[in-house]
């Protein structure tokens, strides 16, 4: 269920002024770049079946200050995840009633984050299969508009279709990025899972197949009925929605955008706290936000929501979404140089599910995720880079101990 998101709803309209019409194209490459590093999950996930997800791949790998990257970075993300849901929380809001977005993002990471709110399986099914049916409902009434019209000019000539030619389809790859690392929220409930070793890698090309159709299809309708430079004062999936189903639509939009908000906040939550808790107990972090102090759960959770409300204050989902982008990247590296790692060091290893094509699918992956990097917005790249520097510093200073530290002072 984690694979469904909010991501799709409030990055779309980014990627569309990046790529064009070759949106469609955009997130079609990307599925298929994100699915190499994805069977690198299946193998990783099905042979190693614990609680940490990446960092334990990377902890399993290579241990020290790589597997701490790994957690951090994912704990970055897991931060931007959460500034991306408030802001597009208030967004989808001020649809009912103007709002101020940025101040209500901020307000919704504090109420989230002292209700402690959790999800329940069976509200994740509900909201899912009610994505799964808004947007099939869209992309059937959406097809039979355009056949009826023949709206399809963006696919009738390549200058149309590729406006900023092959880099603009890059940096939409790059962009639309997060909208499809939702998928590896399967890793996090995998100890839970009932046969893991068969249902994991299942369920992570399952997930993915199907993002893959759904985004695309749903893009290719968004660019056939949404008129090209056309300037809109309302979000391009809700606009779209409306020129198809007319009020009603919006409104479907609304409604299923809102509760994918309030699923990814509570998820993102969830999983940066335990990362925290994981960092702590291996002493990467100190270790009063533990999870046996008293005081770890709160102290874990502030660490995180202080960041998130940074990010949301400004009110820039582009800016966030490419710090996501970033971060999940970079973890998607790593995840993939831990595979080729393992097989190495652990060649008898129980391996229930292997990667085929080994080793050109990991390295793919690394390469594409580096390549991607490239396209990263240069201030985002920067707060990146910046986050990477403090981890140096926190790791070393954590791993030369108080003590020594001050003799050295």
């Amino acid at each position: 269920n984690g694979a469904f998101g909010i991501e799709f709803f409030v990055l779309i309209e980014h990627a569309t002024y990046l790529a064009g019409p070759a949106v469609v194209l955009s997130l079609f490459l990307c599925g298929l770049i994100t699915m190499f590093t994805l069977l690198s999950y299946c193998e990783l996930g099905a042979a190693i079946s614990r609680v940490g997800g990446e960092y334990t791949f990377a902890k399993a790998a290579f241990g020290g200050f790589t597997s701490f990257l790994t957690g951090w970075m994912r704990w970055m993300s897991c931060v931007a995840t959460i500034a991306l849901s408030a802001i597009g929380l208030a967004q989808f809001i001020s649809y009912f009633y103007p709002i101020n977005i940025p101040l209500a993002a901020a307000i919704f990471i504090l109420i989230f984050s002292f209700a402690s709110v959790k999800g329940t399986k069976e509200l994740d099914i509900i909201t899912v299969v009610m994505f799964i049916s808004i947007f099939a409902l869209l992309v059937i009434l959406g097809v039979k508009q355009i056949m009826e019209l023949g709206s399809l000019e963006p696919f009738k000539s390549l200058d149309v279709f590729m406006p900023k030619g092959l880099n603009g389809v890059l940096a939409g790859i790059m962009y639309v990025s997060s909208m499809f690392v939702g998928v590896r929220a399967i890793i996090a409930g995998s100890p839970q899972m009932k046969n893991p070793e068969k249902n994991v890698p299942k369920s992570i090309l399952v997930s993915i197949i199907t993002l893959i159709v759904i985004y695309c299809s749903v893009a290719f309708v968004i660019v056939s009925v949404v008129p090209l430079n056309a300037e809109l004062n309302q979000p391009i999936l809700t606009y779209a929605a409306e020129r198809i189903m007319g009020p009603i639509g919006g409104l479907l939009i609304t409604i299923a955008g809102i509760l994918a908000a309030i699923m990814s906040l509570t998820t993102a939550m969830s999983v940066q706290r335990s990362i925290v808790y994981g960092l702590s107990r291996d002493g990467y972090l100190p270790s009063v936000i533990s999870p046996d102090r008293k005081l770890g759960h709160y102290l874990s959770v502030l660490m995180g929501s202080t960041l998130a409300i940074l990010l949301a204050i400004t009110g820039l989902i582009v800016f966030v979404g490419y710090i996501g982008g970033l971060a999940s990247l970079m973890v998607f590296a790593f995840v993939n140089l831990s595979l080729i790692k393992l097989r190495r060091k652990m060649p008898r290893l129980d391996r229930p599910f292997m990667a085929p094509l080994y080793p050109y699918t990991p390295i793919a992956g690394i390469v594409f995720s580096i390549l991607l990097i490239l396209f990263v917005e240069r201030s985002a790249l920067l707060i990146g880079l910046e986050f990477i520097i403090i981890a140096i510093i926190i790791y070393h200073l954590k791993m030369v101990g108080y003590h020594r530290l001050r003799l050295a002072i």
